[in-house]
């Protein structure tokens, strides 16, 4: 009887012993789980020293009291997320091109039609990155051409014609307002100089913009953590259906 009965704790802590092993192991398993999913989510949201840097600008401007639309396109890089260093090209748009009535110095109604691409080199500084809320600071400098047609509204004889290089700085704060973290609102506002001695020209003004803010790069990081989320999940299941 003391054979049966010791035989029998024998079984029994070796029973509780393999079960204690493996809820063990299980929980091992889930830690070393726990574990990987925060180093890739840390390595999927990790700050990089260098990345490319794509923005399309969209501004609104003043010419001699006539409003215009710039568009733009500007390609640079991303220093630890805190400084862009790039060129930008704009040109005004086809809208802006068109004829515009107005009035010589000597009194003359004329229609006014302008042609304005220039070439910047750029460095903006992130101020402030919150979660809902960017600040940056944008300093232009470039070079630019135009070229400016007078002609009689009435007579259609051209007045005037100008063409010529011109020297182009800017800097203004830029503003984004970001609901969610990979789209939001942006807001800019600067002042553009120009080395433009026609006054009749008229070139250096207030320049505003704004539109919507869309990071790419952080869409791809959300996608990427998305997937990481799902495997993790699966492992788990997986576990849980062994035990």
């Amino acid at each position: 009887m003391k054979k049966i009965l010791i035989l029998n704790c024998f079984f029994l802590s070796q029973t509780y012993l393999k079960a204690q092993n493996y809820s063990n192991n299980q929980n091992n398993n889930i830690d070393t789980l726990k574990t990987k999913l925060k180093a890739d989510s840390a390595h999927t949201y990790r700050v990089q020293k260098l990345r490319p840097y794509f923005n399309l600008d969209y501004r609104n401007s003043f010419i001699k009291d006539a409003p215009i639309n710039v568009n733009g396109l500007q390609l640079g890089i991303l220093i630890k997320e805190k400084h862009i260093i790039g060129f930008g090209g704009y040109m005004i748009t086809a809208n802006s091109k068109q004829k515009v009535k107005t009035k010589t110095d000597k009194n003359i109604e004329a229609y006014k039609e302008l042609e304005l691409k220039y070439l910047t080199v750029f460095y903006q500084y992130v101020a402030i990155d919150k979660r809902y809320f960017q600040l940056d600071f944008l300093t232009e400098f470039g070079l630019g051409k135009f070229d400016l047609k007078f002609t009689d509204s009435k007579t259609n004889v051209l007045l005037l014609e100008r063409s010529a290089g011109m020297l182009v700085s800017g800097v203004g704060p830029i503003i984004v307002i970001r609901p969610f973290t990979w789209i939001g609102l942006t807001g800019m506002v600067g002042y553009r100089l120009t080395f433009e001695k026609n006054p009749n020209l008229k070139f250096s003004g207030i320049y505003y913009g704004y539109g919507i803010w869309l990071d790419i790069r952080q869409i791809i990081r959300n996608y990427k953590y998305l997937v990481i989320k799902r495997n993790y999940k699966r492992q788990l299941e997986r576990l849980s259906i062994s035990n």
